[in-house]
């Protein structure tokens, strides 16, 4: 059943529900770095049940479920629990593994069991840690690595070795060196690179590999999971693999099957096309999805997305100014001021705009004029 509070002021959790502006959303966390398609069903499901049917992929790899009821949030919560994907603690960190961990040899053996054991050490301890946002990124490497991303703790191998935020130490001591580290920590540099291109990822000598994968602005609706369930199904090893991108993988595919994969997400508008003009826009959900939007988020992206130029830089679309949909600056930021945008170049939603007060017309005019 649910626990903790309902409140505004944290990162949510399936058992820590937050208030926005279309009801209450919570994010459900992958185990093993893996959703399986038995969860991914259920969270479809319920989605669509208790929630409006709209489900995010967050920046920390996680889905994001929007639309609940006070009423319907302990059913959202007990139906995750019968699937075995209910958080563990509540206040937990979140720890962000490579995605591709079990499945690509080029992650390092002890990727996942290092992860498991770091998430014990936080469930025994039963200490709160110190940041509401805290995180911790396990990165072992591979065809698909989580180089450019970094959350508080950054725990990475680099060929034999392991280093805890730049620091080597054995990995049979990096679960209570994490857990150290996390009690006296209260702010980390925190990164995300520009995300990989969408497409086949090799591995192995099997000429299998991963297809990576991803809905328009990192969101879409109950029933696209649920068909992206099957394809994973039918065309990989059974799993969706969430990333920091807003992104997912397929993996376990076949290198002769990858197209027929990437055919059929396209028929159910998932987008495998790395030139696909959508994917040079991010933004959040903007109003009236949430309570800090002053603008249409996701008509702005559309638009812009329509009417963009082979060279366009990458624009950031925020309903805010917190920009939670990209913690990086952007060559092109959009705020939300008002009902109308201020522009921002080679920055981040919170400084200072070179214009106030523009339609998105006017912004889509300024965009062209920004290199790449």
């Amino acid at each position: 059943m649910m626990r903790g509070d309902l409140k505004r002021g944290w990162c949510p959790s399936l058992l820590r529900p937050m208030e926005s502006g279309d009801g209450w959303l919570v994010r459900v966390r992958p185990r093993a770095a893996v959703i399986t398609t038995a969860v991914a069903r259920s969270v479809s499901e319920a989605a669509t049940r208790y929630g409006n049917g709209r489900i995010e992929i967050t920046n920390r790899a996680n889905l994001q479920i929007r639309g609940l009821r006070l009423e319907t949030i302990p059913l959202f919560a007990a139906a995750m629990e019968a699937v075995g994907a209910a958080d563990e603690r509540e206040g937990s960190p979140t720890v962000l593994v490579s995605p591709l961990a079990g499945a690509d040899p080029g992650v390092a053996a002890e990727t996942l069991s290092i992860a498991q054991s770091v998430v014990r050490a936080f469930n025994a301890d039963g200490a709160m840690i110190q940041s509401p946002k805290f995180g911790i990124v396990i990165d072992g490497g591979g065809v698909m690595p989580l180089t450019g991303v970094a959350l508080d703790v950054t725990l990475r191998a680099e060929g034999r070795r392991w280093l805890l935020n730049n620091m080597e130490i054995p990995a049979a001591e990096a679960p209570l060196r994490v857990l150290s580290l996390a009690r006296t920590l209260t702010r980390a540099p925190r990164r995300t690179s520009p995300a990989p291109a969408l497409g086949f990822y090799p591995y192995g000598p099997d000429r299998h590999g991963a297809v990576l994968l991803a809905p328009a602005f990192g969101q879409m609706q109950a029933s696209q999971l649920a068909s992206l369930a099957g394809l994973a199904e039918r065309w990989g090893d059974g799993a969706l693999r969430p990333t920091p991108w807003k992104s997912l993988a397929v993996a376990g595919v076949a290198a002769c099957d990858e197209g027929f994969l990437r055919d059929e997400a396209n028929q159910i508008d998932i987008i495998s096309n790395p030139a696909d003009p959508r994917l040079g826009i991010v933004t959040c959900a903007g109003a009236p999805a949430c309570l800090r939007g002053s603008v249409e988020t996701l008509d702005a992206a559309m638009a812009l997305a329509a009417a963009r130029r082979a060279g366009d830089p990458l624009i950031h679309v925020s309903g805010c100014a917190k920009g939670c949909a990209h913690p990086g600056p952007a060559a092109v930021t959009l705020v939300g001021e008002r009902g109308r945008f201020a522009f921002i170049r080679d920055g981040r939603p919170g400084d200072e705009p070179m214009a106030r007060g523009l339609t998105l017309a006017q912004c889509a005019a300024l965009v062209h004029s920004v290199p790449a």
